[in-house]
Formats: structure tokens, C-alpha cells, sequence
């Protein structure tokens, strides 16, 4: 399926992955789907969902209202305090050694066999350390290669990516309508971009 994403959607998926690393979560939702399409600033999808109200600035807020705010910076939280972090490992290392508040150095990677046609074993890594995509998340990415296709398009734009996160009933239509947004101008403004395409 990725194979059909136009440049741009695939750099929304992409995006998407950064959006929930900048709010701390271990998946990847619709709600980060839409933080990634409204993070490129000057593209026409943002742009015509901007006139709606839809930002990003607003979304992300309306997603930490349900979820929560990301993880406190530690260190920037004890420096408000006036403790100084450096201070604090130049005395530990002194009294400890150099690198003793350093982390663990973590094993390789868990590793398991897989069997293949003819009873051949291979190894297989595990620790890809991509996000995964929750399970609304996938069901959106496939709704927008159905919208594709009912729209006739050779490939899957962000225009599809968008109706399909809209479809998928997750926390970004719940963010769209807690910002007084109805999905149907959403969808009536991603179809003009479609048709503009055209």
C-alpha cells in the first residue's frame, strides 16, 4: 500500500512518528496522523484546514485535554529549582568515577529464529524501534486507499490520508469536533483539494 503514498503522505506517516514522540506516546493514533498533516506549514491541505480552525497549535491542545500533557523536561523542572545538574555529575563522577551516572549499556536486541521453506533458519531483529500504529490508526491509512480509489487516483495523497483518519472515528475527529468543526466541511474543503489536483 505505502508503495501508492505520494511524497507528502509519506512524509505525514513519517511525521506522524514524530508527533507522538514529541508528546510522549509509545503509538502512533489518528490524532497524530492529523498533528502531522497540520505540521507542514504553507502546504494546501494545513492550509485550507486552517481556515476552518483547524491548526495545529489547537489540535495538539485538544489532544492533551484527553490524554494528558507530555512528559516534564527533568532537567529544565530542577534547574527552576536551582539545581545544577552539571554541578551534580561533576561531584558524583568525582566521588564515584567517570561515567557512574551514565545508563546501562542495554543488550543487542532480542533476536529470534524463524523457520523458512525448506527448514532454513534466519534471524530476525526485533527491535526495529519504530512506533507501532494503533489499530484505528492502520484502519484510517487503508480507509484513505479506499477514498483513493472510489476518487479514482492513481496514488494516495494527503487529501486521502485526511478523509481517511476522518472515517476512522478516533481522537482526531473527536479533536476536530471539540473544536466546533463539523467532518463534513472538512470533507467538503479535502474534496476541493482533490479537485484541484485534478
Amino acid at each position: 500500500m505505502f508503495e501508492r503514498f505520494s511524497e507528502a503522505a509519506r512524509a505525514v506517516v513519517v511525521g506522524a512518528q514524530t508527533e507522538a514522540r514529541s508528546l510522549g506516546h509509545n503509538w502512533i493514533g489518528t490524532e497524530h496522523l492529523l498533528l502531522a498533516v497540520l505540521a507542514v506549514d504553507g502546504a494546501p491541505v494545513p492550509r485550507a484546514l486552517a481556515g476552518l480552525g483547524l491548526t495545529h497549535d489547537a489540535v495538539r491542545a485538544e489532544v492533551l485535554r484527553e490524554l494528558g500533557s507530555p512528559p516534564v523536561d527533568d532537567g529544565a523542572a530542577l534547574r527552576d529549582l536551582g539545581i545544577d545538574l552539571d554541578a551534580v555529575r561533576r561531584r558524583v563522577e568525582e566521588r564515584f568515577g567517570p561515567g557512574a551516572l551514565d545508563a546501562p549499556v542495554s543488550p543487542a536486541p532480542r533476536r529470534r529464529w524463524r523457520l523458512r521453506r525448506g527448514r532454513e533458519r534466519r534471524r530476525v531483529d526485533c527491535g526495529s524501534g519504530h512506533i507501532p500504529f494503533s489499530c484505528r490508526a492502520k484502519k484510517s491509512l487503508e480507509l484513505g486507499l479506499r477514498e483513493a480509489e472510489q476518487l479514482h487516483s492513481r496514488e494516495i495523497g494527503v487529501p486521502h490520508l485526511m478523509l481517511g483518519v476522518l472515517r476512522a472515528d478516533g481522537l482526531a475527529l473527536l479533536a476536530v469536533t471539540r473544536l466546533g468543526v463539523s467532518p463534513a466541511d472538512v470533507r467538503v474543503v479535502l474534496l476541493d483539494q482533490l479537485g484541484r489536483a485534478a
